[in-house]
């Protein structure tokens, strides 16, 4: 099993800082190979003269679709352990259009132009010190477009899903939309600038064919589950598995040890949670509760917890067809809490051991204020 920074919750840690480090000095010296230290290059593409631009970014996106679709089909790479960006229209919308605008005048992205700047290249340091002005006057202005940040909102959302098909197909749709680009773009550069020398190659020919198999062979692995059928049947399998629930002990202890990752949410009425609740818990009910987990989406674990089981289920299983991937309930509830970690040990119908007497003793005195 592969473990991430993000999924053990070390994306603070000197270890992953080291490990961006190593990536980004493997990313920026791919980028000047390919000639991205360059500002002639890219924007050779609005051109249509040089076309490197195009096929580099095509190469990266199938070599992370199927690098991660292959990992996870064979259980190597956990889904949960990847952060998945949620999809907000109005910031992705206007974040876009203006990346392409100074894209487009500049003739770099911040990226490429740091790698140019390595290079020595004197307009990609005007173009960095641009974007840190950019980047403090939206400081300075945040007021102004925050609301951007939840404009148009839709949480983590997937392209097969949302058209209603299979993830094996749309990988192999989306490959060979690639392969069609990658051709187009040898023969846009031969008719333009008398370049694309891959154009009917052999190497471009098996290339093409490769990525083309190794797409095919998804369908071989991913069962054969589209849209709000695979959601649906993701859920009912955490369901039958067990992986939708948390046992009193496991939350007493985590609370107890003072787990920064864990969000505990109490959805009973607020009347009901003043009466009582499990200390370190937040009253939310549920028609405010995707709002309230927005922040913790995929990150920690999210625990929800009423008197039984059913609407904490209900909750849940909603979160889960938004995208949560984080969210789990209490098992049995707040009453299985009480009964299984603040019962004394002497009405208790079985007698405890030494160990397991004072572990209850101190949940008692935690979550009770004994």
């Amino acid at each position: 099993m592969i473990e991430t920074c993000f999924g053990i919750g070390a994306l603070d840690s000197t270890y992953a800082f080291a490990v961006a480090a190593v990536i980004g000095g493997f990313f920026g010296f791919f980028l000047e190979q390919a000639g991205f230290g360059s500002s002639r290059k890219l924007a050779g593409i609005f051109y249509f003269r040089d076309m490197t631009v195009l096929k580099v970014m095509f190469t990266a996106l199938l070599t992370a679709m199927l690098g991660l679709s292959y990992l996870t089909a064979f259980g190597w790479v956990k889904a949960e352990s990847l952060y998945l960006l949620p999809t907000v229209y109005g910031a992705q919308v206007v974040g876009g259009l203006v990346f392409g605008i100074g894209f487009v005048m500049g003739g770099w992205c911040p990226g490429t132009a740091a790698a140019g700047l390595a290079a020595g290249k004197i307009d990609a340091l005007i173009f960095l010190a641009g974007a840190v002005a950019g980047s403090i006057l939206f400081n300075e202005m945040f007021g102004f477009v925050a609301p951007l940040y939840s404009l148009g909102g839709r949480g983590v959302q997937f392209v097969y899903a949302t058209l209603g098909m299979p993830k094996s197909v749309f990988v192999f749709a989306f490959t060979a939309a690639a392969v069609i680009c990658f051709w187009c773009a040898e023969y846009v550069e031969r008719k333009i600038s008398g370049r694309g020398k891959y154009l009917f190659s052999p190497f471009l020919t098996v290339f093409s064919l490769c990525l083309l198999l190794l797409a095919w062979g998804l369908s071989l692995i991913i069962p054969p589950v589209s849209g709000e059928a695979g959601i649906e049947s993701g859920i009912m399998a955490d369901v039958d598995s067990g992986k939708d629930h948390v046992e009193p002990e496991e939350l007493a202890a985590r609370l107890m040890a003072g787990d920064k990752g864990l969000v505990l949410v109490d959805i009973r009425p607020a009347s009901e949670y003043r009466a009582f609740h499990i200390c370190g818990a937040v009253s939310m009910e549920m028609p405010r509760l995707a709002a309230y987990l927005a922040p913790h989406k995929n990150r920690g674990t999210i625990v929800l917890y009423s008197n039984g089981m059913t609407h904490p289920a209900q909750a849940r299983d909603s979160l889960a067809r938004m995208g949560y991937r984080n969210v789990y309930i209490l098992t049995d509830g707040l009453n299985g809490f009480i009964a299984r970690c603040l019962k004394p040990a002497s009405l208790r119908d079985e007698p405890l051991t030494p160990e397991q007497a004072a572990r209850v003793a101190a949940w008692r005195r935690r979550f009770l204020e004994l």
